[in-house]
């Protein structure tokens, strides 16, 4: 099935997000700079917020961000409830572990810690970029990416016989990154060498570094594959895939009730942290719009339980080599459109007003729709939207992009879906 120059377009813009955001940190700001470029003005949590504005940007932190767009009635319609579109920034990921980066008979070894539920094997032999954030010593932070790469190699077959059949590589001592070679090197520390290349890359002395922070990511960029371009591979589609097309969908014209892009991070991890989903944040951000329209504790309430949120996270789509590991009535084929998805359990947000309110956006904007549900037999994964749901009463449907290999270093999807789901969630929107 051939794509439409359209489709197209919105998967390499779909494909060079993800290219420019190799951290949630990066993630944040290239939303961020999208958001300015809109006519978005700066708020901080740390400071009083005074009223005038109608579309504000909001930090939270370096990893997660909130933007909020009044739309034509000003703050005083917040108090009719809002339209959130949450997603998040963080991916399965190796962390650095900075001050154990040593040289070890020559090599130049970077060990790392497991970020998230990341599919091991699939980070060894291949090109990784370093990046993350630095913080100097007068305050500021700083974005980096390396130009140097990693890789952490596998073990030759020969000595490891038996790898063929399953083996489990031990986090601690077999995922570590070699990003240099220097036979005259002696046996030591090394995490000074690291200090250099990211005092480099952030354009500040080594010395003025105080702390440092990096991942390892995939350093080759997606690109489409098949000989019609209906298929894309490329790392972090879960759950940049959601950012981005929320963002779409949030800068696109139209609609007169309230919207709110909600970016949250650590969302791989459970989501307790000051940026994640778990931190109340979203609901303090709605206090103040209401206080701001002179609003009470009453609005308040009655503005969660008229508010609705649309938590766009990835979808695990039919696997032709692993068809038993599906329910033939709920496994979304790639390409086929956005995925409902629902846990008997509640993994999931949606519930059937829920799902109605999604199935009529998708009707209205002759968008294809998907169910998603795991096997009876088999544990659901989770994301931001029960969280949300708890935390708010905000009701919730939980939707996402079906994609394969999920949490792999490599993941891939199909390319009508990142079309379908921004034309699904701009008339959910609307």
């Amino acid at each position: 099935m051939t794509i439409s120059s359209a489709e197209a377009g919105r998967v390499e813009a779909l494909l060079r997000f993800i290219d420019g955001s190799p951290t949630p940190y990066h993630a944040v700001r290239t939303a961020g700079t999208r958001l300015d470029a809109s006519g978005f003005i700066r708020l901080r949590l740390d400071e009083r917020w005074e009223s005038g504005f109608t579309r504000a940007v909001v930090p939270l932190g370096d990893g997660a961000i909130i933007a909020f767009d009044a739309g034509p009635g000003g703050l005083d319609g917040v108090r009719d409830g809002i339209v959130v579109l949450a997603a998040h920034t963080d991916s399965p990921s190796l962390r650095v572990r900075e001050q154990a980066v040593s040289w070890r008979k020559g090599c130049l070894c970077l060990p790392t810690e497991i970020y998230g539920g990341p599919i091991r094997s699939t980070w060894l032999d291949r090109e990784l970029g370093v990046a993350g954030r630095v913080s100097t010593r007068d305050g500021t932070v700083h974005l980096v990416r390396l130009e140097e790469t990693a890789i952490i190699p596998n073990l030759a077959i020969h000595l490891n016989r038996k790898v063929n059949e399953g083996f489990e590589y031990n986090p601690h001592d077999h995922l570590v990154a070699l990003l240099a070679s220097d036979p005259a090197a002696s046996d030591a520390k090394g995490v000074e060498v690291l200090r250099e290349l990211v005092a480099a890359a952030a354009g500040v002395e080594a010395t003025a570094i105080a702390e440092f922070e990096l991942l390892l990511h995939d350093a080759a960029r997606g690109c489409f594959v098949g000989h019609d371009r209906s298929i894309y591979t490329g790392s972090r589609i879960d759950n940049l895939a959601g950012c981005f097309t929320n963002l779409e969908a949030f800068l696109a014209p139209g609609g007169t009730r309230p919207r709110m892009l909600v970016l949250y991070n650590h969302e791989e991890v459970g989501s307790v942290s000051g940026e994640g989903a778990q931190s109340g944040v979203l609901e303090a951000v709605v206090r103040r719009l209401i206080n701001l329209a002179g609003g009470d504790v009453q609005d308040l309430e009655v503005a969660l339980a008229r508010s609705t949120v649309v938590s766009n996270d990835a979808a695990h789509a039919f696997h032709p080599a692993f068809a038993g590991k599906h329910d033939p009535d709920y496994a979304p084929m790639l390409g086929g459109g956005p995925a409902l998805k629902t846990s008997g359990l509640y993994r999931y947000a949606t519930t059937t007003d829920g799902a109605a309110a999604f199935a009529g956006a998708c009707e209205r904007a002759d968008v294809p729709m998907q169910r998603a549900s795991n096997r009876s037999d088999m544990p659901s994964g989770s994301t931001v939207g029960p969280i949300t749901w708890a935390r708010t009463g905000m009701r919730t449907v939980d939707v996402g992009i079906p994609i394969l290999a999920m949490h792999s270093i490599r993941e891939c999807a199909g390319a009508r879906d990142v079309d379908l789901m921004i034309r699904a969630l701009t008339a959910y929107l609307q």
